[in-house]
């Protein structure tokens, strides 16, 4: 039922006046979410009568965001197409705003009834309540639920123009990572869009789960009939049976903290009584009980993996024997490394990975872990490039209640306090800030994290792996890297090959392939469909493959990929082979114009003259090879 417009604009109009006269507000005037985002606007320095100033962050920024976002899009996209559909395209605005606060992907801002919403809502506006003040998408950041934001509940007075519903998106392991928004023009009362934003969100973070894998999928819920709708809980196993991840309902039902998955918790430690049941009924929802009393219905989410051994622990892998599941499969360039990193990681070295971007360094450090020591403890990935600057310290020792205005009433563990007993992963940690490496340092020569707020240190003990693309070594030449640090993060140093370089390229192909067929039989690649994807360059690494084999698995029929079942740049590869040079001369003549480039740091005119050739015949070829 929709509010009364005059009677939702005064009571919003009240509370504003009881609030700027400094006394409490009731709930029943105005949500308490509201309240304290105007009171953390406040504090932000912002004044009502500020103009609105959405600017977009820098091209580099919109970039490299994008480039660190391209699986959360993956999930997002089609999901936000569908809602879009759904709301019949009319005056809607629907925007993926990421975990800083910069919006990644938007649709129907181009609508003329929309004009003065668009600017708002373009790809790269930061949309945190320090810059915009109150709105939907910054509130459901700030503070990590549903948020709906109407007319005068928006802390600027320019901003009343906007009606808004965001609802935080929520990784496998529990961690907000993006907030999907739905905005249009505020009609005078609260909207209704609360409920298909969520299912949309629900979609996603489903969509998200398929991503972690997992040798065991199941589906949780209160009620049979429902473990095989959007509505159902889903927990993901490896094949030792310890929990990878599982959506926010399973985590909501299960009471799971946030964080929680890495290998903890296993299937016993979750529910009473035996899996064999659940195994037995395969798709037939069976009841369990929960430690606790609580009963749920469980049921196997499609088949079980061939690897998947069962539920008990199998501890981690002998130091020095092959593993199966390592990967890098039969490359003898990285086999070498891969026993020294393994036995490195069991002395309790940090081990370095540097590769380009996409070279699968977070699956290496996965596999690290999973061999290690510490294997029964959690995993906790962190990108350094990832966390805005003012938020990374935070993120990485934790803060003590009170330590500043919006921190939690109990405090929060930092990364370093979760990955106690397990692995720390600091990807890009050439992109970690200067002032916050002595910090670090200081952490890692202690073995002591102090929060922020804190007058005492805890202590803790993790293996720790760190990962860039950078050449560190250059960083720490211009004062952006410190020397010490790179000592101390360097136990063990190992160079992961990219794509073009791998010996064990077909091996991999295939890998990937059964992997996407989910299961099922994996397709068999015609002649040229082979011929196209070893001549390719692969400029974005195994990222790159892994989505142009999903593509051609998405297409193919009767179990055979052909060309056309490859992404338009293989394509073009495979229709003008015959005029061009074998694979290995493009490879290598593709690796030549990919060094020159950097270099020259993408400058393409100092890059074409150190090549000795013209401007336009290196466009050309960075076209060809997909480096533009």
């Amino acid at each position: 039922m929709q509010i009364n417009p005059f009677d939702f604009d005064h009571r919003v109009k009240k509370a504003r006046r009881l609030f700027e006269e400094g006394r409490d507000v009731p709930p029943q005037l105005l949500d308490d979410s509201v309240v304290r985002s105007w009171q953390r606007s406040r504090h932000h320095g912002l004044c009502p009568d500020d103009r609105v100033i959405f600017n977009v962050v820098s091209r580099t920024d919109v970039r490299r965001i994008g480039e660190h976002h391209h699986l959360l899009l993956d999930d997002v996209a089609p999901e936000m197409e569908l809602l879009f559909h759904s709301l019949g395209r009319a005056n809607w605005i629907l925007a993926c705003i990421e975990a800083g606060g910069v919006v990644i992907h938007a649709l129907g801002n181009e609508n003329p009834a929309c004009r003065d919403l668009a600017p708002a809502l373009r790809v790269g506006v930061n949309l945190n309540e320090s810059v915009a003040g109150t709105n939907g998408p910054g509130c459901a950041l700030a503070e990590g639920r549903p948020s709906v934001v109407c007319g005068s509940e928006h802390f600027l007075d320019e901003a009343r123009v906007f009606a808004c519903a965001a609802v935080p998106v929520r990784d496998p392991y529990g961690e907000l990572v993006a907030v999907l928004d739905a905005s249009r023009r505020h009609g005078g009362h609260r909207i209704g869009i609360l409920e298909p934003v969520a299912l949309a969100v629900r979609a996603i973070e489903n969509r998200m789960m398929r991503r972690i894998g997992g040798e065991l999928r199941l589906a949780i819920h209160y009620r049979p009939e429902l473990t095989d709708s959007p509505m159902r809980g889903l927990l993901h196993f490896d094949g030792d049976g310890c929990l990878l991840g599982a959506n926010p309902v399973a985590r909501q039902m299960l009471d799971l903290p946030m964080g929680e998955g890495g290998g903890r918790l296993c299937f016993e430690t979750l529910f009473e009584g035996s899996m064999e049941r659940v195994w037995t009924a395969g798709n037939t929802p069976v009841a369990l009980s929960c430690h606790g009393g609580l009963q749920l219905f469980c049921r196997l989410e499609g088949r079980p993996s061939p690897r998947f051994s069962g539920f008990s622990p199998s501890g981690p892998t002998p130091v020095g024997q092959p593993d199966p599941q390592a990967p890098f499969h039969d490359d003898p360039g990285v086999n070498g490394l891969l026993r020294q990193a393994q036995r490195a990681f069991h002395h309790d070295l940090p081990v370095l990975l540097r590769g380009e971007t996409g070279t699968g360094k977070e699956v290496m450090a996965r596999w690290l872990h999973r061999s290690g020591p510490r294997a029964e403890g959690p995993f906790v990935a962190v990108n350094c490039s990832s966390i805005p600057a003012g938020l990374i310290e935070s993120e990485l020792f934790g803060y003590e209640g009170g330590a500043f205005t919006g921190a939690r009433k109990g405090g929060m563990p930092g990364k370093f306090e979760q990955a106690d007993g397990g692995t720390l992963f600091l990807d890009e940690i050439g992109d970690m800030p200067l002032e916050l490496q002595a910090r670090l340092l200081r952490v890692l020569q202690e073995r002591e994290v102090t929060r922020l707020g804190a007058t005492r240190g805890t202590a803790v003990q993790c293996s720790l792996i760190c990962a860039t693309h950078r050449d560190l070594e250059q960083r720490v030449a211009e004062g952006l890297f410190r020397e010490d640090l790179l000592y101390r993060i360097n136990g063990l140093q190992m160079p992961l090959p990219p794509l073009r370089q791998r010996q064990d390229f077909d091996d991999l192909v295939r890998h990937l392939l059964a992997g996407e067929a989910r299961g099922e039989e994996p397709p068999v690649l015609s002649e040229a469909a082979w011929r196209a994807l070893r001549g390719h360059c692969w400029p974005g690494n195994i990222r790159e493959l892994q989505q142009a084999l999903r593509l051609a698995v998405a297409l193919s029929e009767d179990g055979i990929v052909t060309v056309e079942h490859l992404p338009a740049s293989l394509r073009s590869l495979a229709a003008s082979s015959s005029t061009r040079p074998s694979g290995t001369l493009q490879q290598a003549e593709c690796e030549t114009v990919r060094v020159a480039l950097a270099r020259h740091k993408g400058n393409v005119s100092a890059a074409a003259k150190d090549l000795g050739i013209a401007r336009a015949t290196l466009y050309r070829k960075m076209r060809q090879f997909g480096l533009d």
